[in-house]
């Protein structure tokens, strides 16, 4: 009961000098072009006050509502009982604003500096272009120094795309060059029915960088990485055969196909082809 009696001693107080000052402001007409400067300034000396007081009294700030009273008072007398045509204008909608501005300094910055510029910004696609400037500008700087690769210029890039068509990826004849390899791709572990040697286990794998010189299109973006993801998985089983045969086996069992993401925020693929080498007796 102490705190709240302490609270409301506040907030009468800052009311009250509020009030002194709205009058001081009416009484001795301090405007700009019939705008009462009273508007502004009472909250904000109500608001201040209590805030002084509340932090000697009670020791901590109870939120300036006494300008929150300031306003709803100054608002009622100004725009509806002693003006009630005042009208809607250029005027009263700054009037308005720089009020809500003095009562509520935080919401209404907030809705100024953060969502109004975040929204004129978007719309703009101001922001988009400052992020796309940086993000090249890192890249190019990656490109340079880190993968050791000269950044194509623009006019490269347009140019590439011109002479650039993106690949079919022909799966029938991948399959019939797989197949004509006399070697067996098993991805069973369970061999009982088959006369087998076990040679060791053999790892192969293939790494795709992702193409962002090309200016394309989304789907041709999608279309050309999936290509390059299946003629990577047929060059890995075709090292793996490879590698098996010039170890003395013919097939590979328990064959397991891995995809993955490596790289500066994964800007390249990673196949691998794992499987434990064999020799399949007749």
């Amino acid at each position: 009961m102490k705190y709240i009696r302490e609270a409301i001693l506040c907030i009468l107080i800052g009311t009250i000098a509020g009030l002194g000052v709205y009058g001081f402001f009416l009484y001795f007409h301090i405007d700009i072009y019939g705008w009462n400067l009273g508007l502004i300034f009472a909250p904000l000396a109500a608001g201040y006050i209590e805030t002084i007081l509340a932090n000697r009294i009670i020791g901590e700030n109870i939120g300036a509502i006494s300008a929150f009273f300031l306003f709803i008072y100054t608002t009622f007398y100004s725009f509806i009982l002693k003006n009630p045509t005042l009208g809607f204008n250029i005027i009263t909608i700054g009037s308005i604003a720089v009020i809500l501005q003095a009562a509520f300094p935080t919401s209404v910055n907030y809705i100024i500096f953060s969502l109004g510029f975040g929204i004129a910004s978007y719309v703009s696609g101001f922001f988009k272009k400052v992020t796309n400037h940086v993000y090249n500008k890192m890249l190019g700087y990656y490109e340079k120094y880190v993968l050791k690769e000269p950044r194509m210029l623009d006019l490269e890039k347009i140019e590439e795309k011109a002479n650039y068509e993106v690949p079919i990826f022909n799966e029938k004849e991948s399959n019939d060059n797989i197949n004509n390899l006399d070697f067996y791709f098993l991805t069973s572990s369970d061999l009982t029915n088959l006369k087998h040697e076990a040679i060791g286990i053999f790892n192969t794998h293939a790494i795709i960088r992702k193409n962002k010189k090309l200016n394309l299109s989304p789907q041709e973006l999608e279309n050309k990485a999936l290509y390059e993801l299946k003629k990577g998985k047929d060059e890995c089983l075709i090292k793996l055969s490879e590698e098996i045969k010039s170890s003395g086996g013919n097939g590979v069992m328990d064959l397991e196909i891995q995809y993955g993401l490596i790289g500066l925020g994964g800007d390249s693929f990673q196949i691998n082809a794992i499987g434990i080498g064999v020799k399949l007796f007749s």
